[in-house]
């Protein structure tokens, strides 16, 4: 019965990319940006910069806190505004006899399907992000600046977890 509500809530993401379009660039962009900042913070190119670089990490951190919270209340609002605007879908399949509790599973799966699509497209476009960022913070310190392809994976594993986080506190406090 899961799988059969998975599907059917990633068959719903697909017909619904319309009314979701501004939602996945909006999260796609947030997301990149807390991936950047996460690969910033961790730079050893940017760190090294001087003493007073000690903080900047801290400060990406802040930054990163403040993004999030931010993510939250805009994936938290687009989720009841989506649920509202397709509330009376959800009455049909209650009069076909679907439970309230299943709906609640199809919608849930159908947003964390459109988050974690965000999330893997915002992986290269946070990466391009930190590329710029970089590229301009060494810029202001008059130093020559490499593009390297290096990845950090604690900048992932920082990203991944704020995006649980994320959406542990979206699906805990929806209505």
């Amino acid at each position: 019965m899961i799988l059969l509500l998975a599907k059917l809530g990633v068959r719903k993401a697909k017909r619904s990319i319309k009314d979701y379009i501004i939602y996945l660039i909006t999260v796609t962009l947030a997301f990149s940006f807390i991936f950047a900042f996460n690969l910033i913070s961790n730079s050893e190119d940017v760190l090294n910069l001087s003493s007073v670089m000690d903080n900047f990490k801290y400060v990406m951190y802040f930054v990163n806190a403040f993004i999030i919270l931010v993510v939250c209340f805009l994936i938290n609002y687009t989720t009841k505004f989506m649920f509202s605007k397709r509330s009376h879908k959800f009455g049909t399949y209650m009069v076909l006899g679907i439970k309230k509790r299943q709906i609640s599973r199809m919608f849930t799966l159908e947003n964390l399907f459109l988050g974690v699509f965000a999330f893997l497209v915002s992986i290269p476009v946070g990466y391009l992000f930190s590329i710029l960022f970089s590229a301009i913070i060494m810029n202001i310190f008059d130093l020559p600046y490499q593009v390297l392809m290096d990845f950090n994976s604690n900048a992932l594993f920082l990203s991944m977890l704020y995006f649980g986080i994320i959406y542990l506190i979206v699906l805990f406090f929806i209505e």
